[in-house]
């Protein structure tokens, strides 16, 4: 089973108590808040109720099964984050004492150059196996098959599945005979998670595109160009910096940094992050109240490349 993330998502804008708990936490008990920060900015809901309405129709509705869907976009646009938010919210349960736990969704991220025999032993962990029957491939896709239907678990992720489709094309084949057999059964529906890629791969499947159609949500960076999305991304900085450890509020979304963050995420939250969870460990580290420009500038010099001759926050005190 994946361990997911304990996620943080306490705002301390108006909250002085629990900002005062926070900063009598041991540093790296602040690092870990600012590595697991979730904050479910609009375009995070607005996706994870699609999904929703992917995975049922309605709180009341029926898991849909039976087909094979998609959810795409570039990489760090935020899908795996989101992905392991809906399975935090659909982890396993047991109906009643002494019955076995149900697993309403099982996770797996698949790996480069995996074939069927693979993806079936992490779809045994995924749904709390301790350990894989030593059988043939076969034997054990099907037995897997058997698995999903019997612990209840009705959606299946693959996620980085652009992987499958790299695959060399006998383990690629594999791979989607086992998710076919999958969908086939009817006790679940699987969503192919990753990259762009994937929707062209898959039609050149027909007998998998068939499987409902491959509905499909997509991702997308805050596109910079449009004002009301780039009204939506200093939003999402906002929140961000309301979440922060931090005795001060780090104002991320700050005028004089805004072209910055242009240049060091164009829209992007995955990469936003990325540069936010670092200067805030540099910030953690040498004791100060807040997120400042040269923990934001140390942050991007680490990420600058062979021949850039400038690079984002360069100039920030």
């Amino acid at each position: 089973m994946i361990i997911l993330p304990d996620f943080h998502e306490v705002s301390y804008a108006n909250d002085n108590q629990a900002r005062e708990e926070m900063l009598r936490l041991p540093p790296a008990a602040r690092q870990q808040l600012v590595e697991n920060l979730l904050y479910r900015y609009p375009r995070f809901n607005k996706t994870y109720a699609q999904l929703s309405l992917l995975h049922r129709p309605g709180p009341q509705g029926a898991p849909i099964t039976g087909q094979i869907a998609g959810f795409l976009g570039n990489s760090r646009a935020g899908k795996s984050w989101l992905l392991k938010t809906f399975l935090r919210e659909n982890k396993p349960y047991r109906p009643s004492e002494g019955v076995g736990y149900v697993f309403p969704m099982a996770y797996i991220e698949v790996m480069e150059r995996w074939g069927a025999p693979d993806v079936a032993s992490a779809l045994f962990r995924a749904t709390g196996a301790s350990s894989v029957p030593y059988i043939s491939g076969k034997s054990l896709e099907t037995k897997c098959v058997r698995r999903v239907a019997t612990h209840g678990t009705p959606l299946v992720v693959f996620d980085d599945a652009h992987y499958i489709f790299a695959a060399p094309p006998a383990k690629r084949r594999s791979i989607l005979s086992l998710i076919k057999a999958l969908v086939d059964s009817r006790a679940c529906s699987v969503w192919l998670a990753g990259l762009n890629t994937v929707e062209n791969s898959m039609l050149d499947e027909s007998q998998h595109l068939n499987r409902g159609g491959f509905p499909t949500v997509h991702l997308a960076e805050h596109d910079m160009s449009i004002p009301d999305e780039f009204d939506d991304y200093l939003g999402f900085l906002i929140g961000v910096s309301n979440r922060l450890p931090f005795a001060e509020d780090s104002m991320l979304d700050r005028e004089e940094w805004q072209a910055e963050w242009r240049l060091a995420a164009n829209g992007s939250v995955g990469l936003t992050m990325n540069i936010v969870i670092d200067a805030a460990r540099r910030a953690i580290a040498d004791g100060s109240p807040c997120i400042q420009g040269h923990h934001l500038r140390e942050a991007c010099f680490m990420r600058k490349r062979i021949g850039d001759l400038t690079y984002p926050f360069e100039k920030a005190a």
